[in-house]
């Protein structure tokens, strides 16, 4: 670990625990997955976006991605939420919510809880989109095109 890392990961863990500064430091899934089979973004009420990208085979997550313009609990929110629904069936992954993420970040403070909102949001909207892009999968050719 560098120097100015090392400095970076003692600030952050004054705040975050070990498993937030990790997701934090080396977020996983940061990537457009392409020809996706669900898709969605949110933005919360401060103006933070959350896009979540996820592929399936056959009805499991085989790929997902993520990118936020959002501080950096909602980088690690978005890393483990994205984790916590790789290889889960779509309807397993509907259960994941905002606690799920912040319980699995272990100890996101308080004053951030609105990170794991924004994240679980988006990974329903973008799960929802893979139930009807199944139902009408023209619909997914139609995004293609755009």
């Amino acid at each position: 670990m560098t120097e100015e890392k090392r400095i970076l990961f003692e600030k952050l863990r004054g705040f975050y625990s070990e498993t937030t500064t990790d997701h934090i430091l080396h977020p996983r899934n940061v990537e457009i997955v392409p020809e996706p089979d669900g898709y969605a973004d949110c933005r919360s009420d401060c103006g933070e976006i959350m896009k979540i990208w996820l592929k399936l085979d056959r009805d499991c997550i085989c790929q997902t991605g993520f990118w936020t313009n959002g501080c950096a609990a909602t980088i690690a929110s978005g890393s483990m939420a994205t984790e916590l629904a790789k290889g889960k069936p779509v309807t397993e992954a509907l259960s994941i919510g905002a606690n799920e993420i912040a319980d699995a970040l272990t100890d996101l403070p308080e004053g951030n809880f609105h990170c794991a909102v924004l994240t679980a949001q988006a990974l329903r909207a973008a799960l929802k989109n893979c139930i009807e892009i199944s139902r009408e999968p023209w619909k997914k050719f139609y995004r293609k095109s755009m």
